[in-house]
């Protein structure tokens, strides 16, 4: 009799401010049984996990470093991606930012699915906020430091419940 295998959730969550972290966990608690881990403890056996959720926040225009070095790892997995952002995630741009990274990501390893992916706003990182400014002169504007003010609440619970509910309604129970 052949063994049947079972293959778990597994989420990898890159987070710098505790933002993609939040969400992960709604995220992971809409999957009965997934597991949940940081890009440095991904597993070396990833043969029993499917599908792989990858959560990042926005790095100067890509997914952070950690999650890029381990992406080339996964092959023939059905993908999900989530991020959090400092900006407007339902703008044009913030879209076409989300779609792009998801599709580096999962091209980065072989055969791999897209198979959806969640983008919500989250607070921005003070250091970092500070960085910029200095960079830019040290003025920060009236449109800058409102989008600041407007990612301060994210992700809120209405984020956390249409992330769950995006990736609930498309693995469901099939792992």
């Amino acid at each position: 009799m052949e063994e049947t295998r079972t293959s778990t959730p597994l989420l990898v969550i890159s987070s710098r401010t505790g933002n993609t972290m939040i969400l992960g966990h709604a995220i992971c608690d809409a999957l009965p049984g997934a597991k949940l881990v940081k890009p440095a403890d991904l597993p070396e056996d990833l043969s029993g996990y499917n599908p792989v959720l990858l959560g990042f926040w926005c790095d100067r225009g890509n997914a952070p470093e950690e999650m890029l070095a381990i992406a080339p790892r996964f092959e023939g997995k059905t993908i999900g991606c989530f991020a959090t952002m400092g900006g407007d995630a339902d703008s044009p741009e913030s879209k076409a930012w989300m779609q792009r990274t998801a599709e580096g990501l999962i091209n980065a390893g072989k055969g791999n699915t897209l198979a959806g992916t969640f983008l919500c706003r989250g607070r921005i990182d003070p250091e970092l906020f500070k960085r910029m400014t200095d960079m830019m002169g040290g003025v920060v504007s009236e449109e800058r430091e409102a989008r600041r003010r407007a990612s301060e609440t994210h992700p809120d619970r209405l984020d956390l419940q249409k992330g769950a509910e995006l990736f609930r309604s498309v693995f469901g129970m099939n792992f």
